[in-house]
């Protein structure tokens, strides 16, 4: 064999070797960023509802508050609550509870618009942002989340009944506004809700009884 040709060939090998390196090197990258991506959408769901957690919701909300100044379109957010979600514990077991708010989160995401999203704030709490709407728009969707809501307590006979209480809160850029605050608007107005809620009740059952 020649110089040339043994040249040739261990050329040849070399290029080969460095080919499969750099494939090796290729296919470890790829599952690298596989693995990040995995676990960016690992710590950015919350384990339970497969919601977006509220660190990753805080995070998002502000970034849609910040486009509200600077583009001048409205960003309403929803603060939902669970009713009764300590009584529904007590009687038929954190289990059945850990289901509702599974439910609950299956039905939010599926009413909600493309761009809307959803965290569970803590506990049986969940606040829903409405990008580019206002309250009336806000409004008609928890509406449709509500009557998913009847649905299932009228299909799926549960042992409990599931009802939410909601509070809505609208910013539309023309005033700061701290994401605390907005979230504390919010807050308050699905407390006044849910304290309206229970002064109706009571009344019905009063008429009943009279």
């Amino acid at each position: 064999m020649g110089k040339n040709t043994r040249k040739i060939k261990i050329t040849k090998t070399r290029t080969i070797v460095k080919r499969n390196i750099l494939q090796r090197k290729n296919k470890e990258i790829m599952n690298l960023k596989n693995e990040i991506s995995n676990l960016k959408k690992y710590y950015s769901k919350d384990n339970l509802t497969n919601t977006f957690n509220k660190s990753n919701g805080i995070r998002r909300l502000q970034l849609e508050l910040n486009r509200t100044i600077t583009q001048n379109a409205p960003t309403t957010i929803a603060f939902i609550d669970v009713d009764n979600m300590k009584a529904i514990n007590d009687n038929f077991g954190h289990c059945s509870g850990d289901k509702l708010l599974v439910s609950l989160g299956n039905v939010i995401t599926t009413n909600i618009r493309k761009d809307d999203f959803v965290f569970r704030f803590g506990g049986d709490e969940f606040v829903i942002v409405f990008p580019n709407a206002d309250k009336e728009q806000a409004t008609k969707i928890i509406r449709r989340i509500q009557e998913s809501i009847s649905e299932i307590n009228q299909k799926e006979k549960l042992q409990f009944y599931i009802s939410i209480s909601y509070g809505i809160s609208e910013y539309n850029g023309s005033t700061k506004i701290k994401i605390n605050e907005f979230i504390k608007n919010a807050d308050i107005a699905m407390y006044q809700n849910k304290n309206l809620n229970k002064a109706n009740m009571y009344q019905e059952k009063n008429l009943v009884l009279n």
